[in-house]
């Protein structure tokens, strides 16, 4: 608390500074900064490192040439001691020695000392033995030489003991840190000295003694531990008279004890209460987090049906497509068997060498068209009765159009033969368009309707 409340001074003592200067520190970022080592500190308290850490940390980078140098110095301060209690003992290390360069640096020589002492405690976990007495006295040492006569009764009592009992230091490190921090007081020492002795069968009463002094302390956390500690010891010693003692004072220490915290209760219910606007801040921010990242999914996935369904459509289109194809491919077939059929027929049935020729004339016709395959007025008159066997007479539809000439008339056979543009061009050694032009000529001549075709007016 001390450490926060200085910190909170040099805070303050910087924005008396800085505002003298060209470049205040608005009271925006004063709070800022304020807010963020108040929320690691509440972290710090209610045993959240790792989260303390980093607020610590996030601090220390907002606050470069912002705040005073001390008050970064009471910051990795800070963390080192959390490294500390996290067994990070070369990181912590390396925080101390930060805050105590930094403590050479502006003077505060009392706050450097204690910076030596903590990288002493740092080997001391580490059981780097030359080390542990190397920055124990130097912190000794500066302390001596400041004059801080108090600092330096209390760091020689922490070394003493550190160097007499450091082979009974075997037990959990956070515990031996706790009691480490507790030895500021000759009351703590005895609880200290007795919680050591109690474990071990061959000092059981010199344990006795060392907690009844604690006992009689006036601290009512270290006399309410200090009978918890001699009710453990008398059942291990089957001594029923002193359990029982002992354990009416410890009850009655520790009611007192609770009493005592709850004066204090206010002040928890503001940390919890902060603590928990704070998480429900974190959980609002996590939920909306969680919000966006569904709506990017139900948006990928929305995309990706659409992908889909155009993939399907396009498939169907083809699809149709392809069986468009297909049917009018099979039409053909069947037209083209349909002819087969009806020239096998004309074939079974009994006819003269004449009408064999026109068959024979008819399928060259369809199959391999060329010029000159029809020599003769003759041929063209066989051709022309096969034609109306197969696929209809239209003597007469052709017969009521005087104004037809020859070829016109040979054309519209050949079109209800259903032979196409490319085959009559050859036939008659022309192009294909003029086969076109001759066709909407004979309709004019013939009066056919617009929506009727040459070749649908003859097969009607």
């Amino acid at each position: 608390m001390n450490r926060i409340f200085r910190t909170s001074i040099y805070l303050l003592l910087m924005g008396c500074w800085l505002a003298s200067c060209h470049s205040p520190l608005r009271d925006v970022d004063r709070e800022v900064l304020y807010a963020q080592l108040k929320r690691a500190d509440s972290c710090s308290r209610h045993k959240q490192e790792e989260l303390a850490i980093q607020h610590y940390f996030e601090w220390l980078e907002q606050a470069e040439g912002k705040v005073s140098a001390l008050a970064q110095a009471d910051v990795y301060d800070k963390i080192g001691t959390l490294y500390l209690y996290r067994n990070l003992y070369v990181d912590a290390i390396g925080m101390f020695r930060q805050s105590a360069f930094i403590y050479r640096e502006m003077g505060d020589w009392k706050e450097e000392a204690l910076a030596w002492r903590n990288i002493g405690r740092a080997n001391l976990m580490r059981h780097r033995s030359d080390s542990i007495i190397f920055y124990y006295q130097r912190a000794i040492g500066l302390a001596e030489e400041t004059g801080e006569l108090e600092l330096q009764k209390e760091l020689q009592r922490e070394y003493q003991f550190v160097c007499s009992k450091n082979a009974l230091m075997q037990g959990n490190t956070r515990l031996w840190l706790h009691y480490l921090d507790m030895l500021d007081s000759t009351d703590a020492s005895y609880l200290l000295l007795g919680s050591i002795m109690a474990e071990h069968s061959t000092q059981y009463e010199e344990a006795e003694r060392w907690l009844l002094r604690a006992a009689g302390s006036e601290d009512i956390y270290i006399r309410t531990n200090a009978y918890r500690k001699l009710y453990d010891w008398s059942k291990r010693m089957q001594d029923d008279n002193k359990t029982a003692r002992y354990s009416d004072l410890y009850i009655q220490w520790a009611d007192s004890l609770e009493k005592e915290h709850s004066s204090s209760l206010s002040f928890h219910d503001l940390g919890q209460s902060y603590e928990k606007k704070r998480m429900e801040a974190e959980n609002e921010r996590l939920k909306n987090q969680q919000l966006k990242r569904t709506m990017y999914l139900l948006m990928m996935i929305a995309g990706l049906c659409l992908l889909i369904l155009i993939g399907v459509l396009l498939y169907q289109k083809e699809k149709r497509k392809k069986e468009s194809e297909l049917a009018n491919l099979m039409q053909q077939i069947r037209e083209k068997e349909h002819l087969i059929e009806d020239l096998q027929t004309s074939l079974k049935e009994p006819s003269v060498p004449l009408r064999y020729e026109a068959f024979d004339l008819l399928y060259r016709l369809k199959t391999e068209p060329r010029y000159g395959l029809v020599r003769t007025e003759d041929e063209w008159l066989q051709l022309y009765a096969i034609i109306n066997r197969l696929y209809g007479d239209i003597v007469n539809k052709l017969e009521n159009c005087p104004q037809l000439t020859e070829q016109d008339v040979r054309v519209c056979y050949l079109v209800h033969a259903r032979m196409n543009n490319a085959a009559m061009g050859t036939l008659f050694n022309v192009d294909g368009r003029s086969i076109t032009k001759s066709k909407q000529r004979i309709k004019k001549k013939m009066e056919i309707d617009g929506d009727w075709s040459l070749e649908e007016f003859l097969a009607k």
